[in-house]
Protein backbone atom coordinates (compact mmCIF):
# COMPACT_ATOMS: atom_id res chain seq x y z
CA UNK A 1 0.00 0.00 0.00
CA UNK A 2 1.24 3.33 -1.21
CA UNK A 3 1.79 5.73 2.02
CA UNK A 4 1.20 9.64 1.44
CA UNK A 5 2.33 12.16 2.76
CA UNK A 6 -0.92 13.32 5.10
CA UNK A 7 -0.96 9.56 6.62
CA UNK A 8 2.62 9.06 7.35
CA UNK A 9 2.13 12.87 9.48
CA UNK A 10 -0.95 11.15 11.08
CA UNK A 11 1.25 8.18 12.15
CA UNK A 12 4.10 9.79 13.23
CA UNK A 13 1.75 12.14 15.76
CA UNK A 14 0.55 9.27 16.66
CA UNK A 15 3.41 7.42 17.31
CA UNK A 16 4.26 10.11 19.93
CA UNK A 17 1.53 10.44 21.28
CA UNK A 18 1.41 7.22 22.28
CA UNK A 19 5.08 6.58 22.90
CA UNK A 20 4.95 9.55 25.20
CA UNK A 21 2.09 7.69 26.87
CA UNK A 22 3.92 4.54 27.16
CA UNK A 23 0.52 2.97 25.19
CA UNK A 24 2.63 2.35 21.31
CA UNK A 25 2.11 -1.53 22.32
CA UNK A 26 -1.76 -1.47 23.24
CA UNK A 27 -1.99 1.31 20.14
CA UNK A 28 -0.34 -0.93 17.72
CA UNK A 29 -2.47 -4.04 18.23
CA UNK A 30 -5.58 -2.13 17.39
CA UNK A 31 -4.22 -0.61 14.28
CA UNK A 32 -3.02 -4.22 13.11
CA UNK A 33 -6.89 -5.58 13.95
CA UNK A 34 -8.24 -2.36 12.19
CA UNK A 35 -5.71 -2.98 9.47
CA UNK A 36 -6.20 -6.62 9.01
CA UNK A 37 -10.62 -6.31 8.92
CA UNK A 38 -10.21 -3.23 6.65
CA UNK A 39 -7.47 -5.15 4.40
CA UNK A 40 -10.12 -8.19 3.96
CA UNK A 41 -13.00 -6.02 3.56
CA UNK A 42 -13.17 -4.24 -0.01
CA UNK A 43 -17.15 -3.15 1.14
CA UNK A 44 -15.22 -1.36 4.46
CA UNK A 45 -12.47 0.28 2.49
CA UNK A 46 -15.00 1.73 0.12
CA UNK A 47 -16.78 2.93 2.73
CA UNK A 48 -14.15 4.60 4.39
CA UNK A 49 -13.29 6.24 1.01
CA UNK A 50 -16.67 7.49 0.10
CA UNK A 51 -16.37 11.04 -0.19
CA UNK A 52 -20.38 11.58 -0.08
CA UNK A 53 -20.73 9.79 3.30
CA UNK A 54 -20.40 12.38 6.63
CA UNK A 55 -16.99 11.83 8.58
CA UNK A 56 -19.20 11.67 11.95
CA UNK A 57 -21.01 8.38 10.41
CA UNK A 58 -17.71 6.74 9.64
CA UNK A 59 -16.26 7.59 12.94
CA UNK A 60 -19.20 5.89 14.86
CA UNK A 61 -19.08 2.83 12.16
CA UNK A 62 -15.18 2.13 12.76
CA UNK A 63 -16.12 3.26 16.75
CA UNK A 64 -18.93 -0.06 16.90
CA UNK A 65 -17.16 -2.42 14.84
CA UNK A 66 -13.65 -2.22 16.64
CA UNK A 67 -15.61 -1.35 20.09
CA UNK A 68 -12.56 -3.67 21.83
CA UNK A 69 -9.89 -0.47 20.87
CA UNK A 70 -8.58 1.28 24.01
CA UNK A 71 -9.47 5.24 24.46
CA UNK A 72 -5.87 6.69 23.36
CA UNK A 73 -6.64 4.51 19.76
CA UNK A 74 -9.85 5.98 19.62
CA UNK A 75 -9.10 9.54 20.07
CA UNK A 76 -6.47 9.13 17.24
CA UNK A 77 -9.03 8.09 14.75
CA UNK A 78 -11.29 10.63 16.26
CA UNK A 79 -8.63 13.52 15.33
CA UNK A 80 -8.47 11.63 11.74
CA UNK A 81 -11.74 11.84 11.46
CA UNK A 82 -12.37 15.57 12.49
CA UNK A 83 -9.94 16.14 9.75
CA UNK A 84 -11.92 14.48 7.53
CA UNK A 85 -9.29 11.92 6.34
CA UNK A 86 -10.74 8.70 7.57
CA UNK A 87 -9.95 7.14 4.18
CA UNK A 88 -6.39 7.31 5.43
CA UNK A 89 -6.72 5.04 8.31
CA UNK A 90 -5.14 2.05 6.97
CA UNK A 91 -2.34 3.97 5.41
CA UNK A 92 -1.52 5.75 8.85
CA UNK A 93 -2.52 2.73 10.86
CA UNK A 94 0.44 0.44 7.92
CA UNK A 95 3.09 3.32 8.82
CA UNK A 96 2.12 3.54 12.69
CA UNK A 97 3.18 -0.34 12.91
CA UNK A 98 5.99 -0.11 10.59
CA UNK A 99 7.26 3.25 12.45
CA UNK A 100 7.20 1.48 16.27
CA UNK A 101 8.79 -1.55 14.70
CA UNK A 102 11.85 0.11 13.34
CA UNK A 103 11.77 2.26 16.65
CA UNK A 104 12.09 -1.42 18.20
CA UNK A 105 15.01 -2.51 15.90
CA UNK A 106 12.36 -4.73 14.52
CA UNK A 107 11.36 -5.10 10.86
CA UNK A 108 8.79 -7.52 9.09
CA UNK A 109 9.89 -9.24 6.19
CA UNK A 110 7.45 -10.41 3.32
CA UNK A 111 8.00 -13.30 1.61
CA UNK A 112 5.25 -13.89 -1.49
CA UNK A 113 5.08 -17.62 -2.55
CA UNK A 114 2.88 -19.48 -5.26
CA UNK A 115 2.28 -22.05 -2.32
CA UNK A 116 3.16 -21.93 1.60
CA UNK A 117 6.35 -22.42 2.30
CA UNK A 118 7.49 -25.56 4.65
CA UNK A 119 9.49 -24.68 8.05
CA UNK A 120 12.99 -25.05 6.71
CA UNK A 121 12.25 -22.82 3.57
CA UNK A 122 11.07 -20.69 5.91
CA UNK A 123 14.22 -20.82 8.43
CA UNK A 124 16.31 -20.11 5.09
CA UNK A 125 14.66 -17.06 3.96
CA UNK A 126 14.58 -15.92 7.80
CA UNK A 127 18.26 -16.14 7.73
CA UNK A 128 18.87 -14.50 4.22
CA UNK A 129 16.98 -11.78 5.38
CA UNK A 130 18.37 -11.22 8.94
CA UNK A 131 21.62 -10.76 6.35
CA UNK A 132 20.12 -7.82 4.88
CA UNK A 133 19.26 -5.73 7.53
CA UNK A 134 20.89 -4.90 11.10
CA UNK A 135 16.94 -5.05 12.18
CA UNK A 136 15.29 -8.10 14.07
CA UNK A 137 13.32 -9.62 11.63
CA UNK A 138 9.87 -11.28 11.79
CA UNK A 139 9.05 -12.94 8.64
CA UNK A 140 5.48 -13.06 6.99
CA UNK A 141 4.72 -15.56 4.33
CA UNK A 142 1.95 -14.31 1.91
CA UNK A 143 0.85 -16.66 -1.20
CA UNK A 144 -0.19 -15.54 -4.14
CA UNK A 145 -0.15 -17.88 -7.44
CA UNK A 146 0.17 -15.70 -9.86
CA UNK A 147 4.25 -15.97 -9.33
CA UNK A 148 3.68 -19.43 -10.10
CA UNK A 149 6.98 -20.60 -8.08
CA UNK A 150 9.90 -19.26 -6.72
CA UNK A 151 9.28 -16.45 -4.40
CA UNK A 152 9.63 -12.84 -3.85
CA UNK A 153 11.57 -11.15 -0.72
CA UNK A 154 10.78 -7.81 0.40
CA UNK A 155 12.62 -6.57 3.67
CA UNK A 156 12.24 -3.12 3.89
CA UNK A 157 12.93 -1.25 0.57
CA UNK A 158 15.44 -4.39 -0.07
CA UNK A 159 13.68 -7.08 -2.77
CA UNK A 160 14.95 -10.23 -4.37
CA UNK A 161 12.47 -11.33 -7.15
CA UNK A 162 13.29 -14.91 -7.50
CA UNK A 163 9.66 -15.99 -8.89
CA UNK A 164 9.46 -17.84 -11.82
CA UNK A 165 7.56 -15.43 -13.99
CA UNK A 166 10.34 -13.20 -13.06
CA UNK A 167 12.35 -15.35 -14.72
CA UNK A 168 10.43 -15.90 -17.57
CA UNK A 169 10.12 -12.55 -18.46
CA UNK A 170 13.98 -11.75 -18.35
CA UNK A 171 14.34 -14.78 -20.34
CA UNK A 172 11.45 -13.58 -22.81
CA UNK A 173 13.02 -10.25 -22.96
CA UNK A 174 16.32 -11.42 -23.28
CA UNK A 175 14.84 -13.86 -26.45
CA UNK A 176 13.39 -10.64 -27.98
CA UNK A 177 16.31 -8.24 -28.12
CA UNK A 178 18.21 -11.90 -29.11
CA UNK A 179 15.81 -11.93 -31.86
CA UNK A 180 15.85 -8.88 -33.47
CA UNK A 181 19.66 -8.47 -33.95
CA UNK A 182 19.76 -11.71 -35.47
CA UNK A 183 19.22 -12.04 -39.17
Amino acid sequence: MKVNRAAIRYSKASLAYSLERNIANRVEQDFKNILSTVSGSNDLRDFLSNPVLPSQLKLNTIIKIFSTINDETKSIISLISNNRRLHLLPAVAEHFIASYQKAQGKITAVVTSAIALDESTIKQVLNKAKKMTDFQVELKNEIDSSIVGGFILNVGDLQIDASITNQLKTLSSTLTKTSTTLK
